[in-house]
């Protein structure tokens, strides 16, 4: 009978030792399973920034590269400053070939190149031919492609002749002063070849006629 009883006490503390190790065990998983999540938010956040890698178009052709020469990029917060951080100011960055790389801080940037610049006073640049902006948001740990579109002259002053135009009708610009500025423009562009891509370009026709059918529906 003893024996009996000795047996069934030491089968109970070898079943206590069991679920102690098993509860152990459950203990050391979940610590390793909290352990290697926040590895992977470290590993993945890296320095705590975030990568953009910005590219030029080729002119007036979105689907081919700049390749012949330094382009400057600007990055602006959303507040129209340019991004300045941690002592360095992301102003008129030098992308060779069109392309630049750089961190940032997370966030939401406009960013802008130009071909060529020159300095004029303490953080003010005259600069010519800009590419078209985009806003980007920038994430934690990951690198975000942006490409910039590069429009000739061509779209840049039948654009702006457009929007001249508008200007007139709004009563904003004197028409005698807006007229004059126009047909500038223009004898301006007659000067230039016509892009053989012609983006943006010949559109002022359907723009006028959803003008017209604006004005019927009203």
């Amino acid at each position: 009978m003893r024996f009996i009883k000795g047996g069934g006490k030491k089968m109970k503390e070898k079943r206590n030792k069991l679920v102690k190790f098993e509860i152990l065990k459950k203990l050391i998983f979940l610590v390793l399973l909290i352990s290697l999540s926040s590895f992977t938010v470290f590993s993945t956040c890296d320095d705590g920034m975030g990568k953009l890698s910005i590219y030029v178009s080729a002119m007036d052709d979105p689907c081919k590269l700049e390749t012949t020469r330094t382009w400057y990029i600007t990055i602006y917060n959303c507040d129209g400053s340019v991004l300045d951080w941690c002592g360095k100011r992301y102003v008129v960055l030098p992308a060779k070939c069109g392309h630049l790389e750089v961190k940032v801080p997370p966030g939401c940037y406009y960013i802008k190149g130009v071909w060529s610049f020159w300095a004029i006073g303490p953080g003010i640049y005259r600069v010519n031919h800009y590419t078209d902006a985009a806003i980007v948001q920038a994430s934690c740990g990951k690198t975000k492609c942006v490409k910039l579109f590069n429009p000739s002259a061509h779209r840049c002053g039948t654009i702006f002749a457009l929007a001249i135009k508008d200007l007139i009708k709004m009563g904003v610009v004197r028409p005698d002063v807006g007229k004059r500025a126009i047909n500038a423009i223009n004898n301006t562009l007659k000067q230039i070849p016509i892009p053989l891509k012609k983006f943006e370009l010949g559109h002022e026709d359907e723009i006028l006629k959803l003008q017209e059918q604006n004005k019927e529906n009203k």
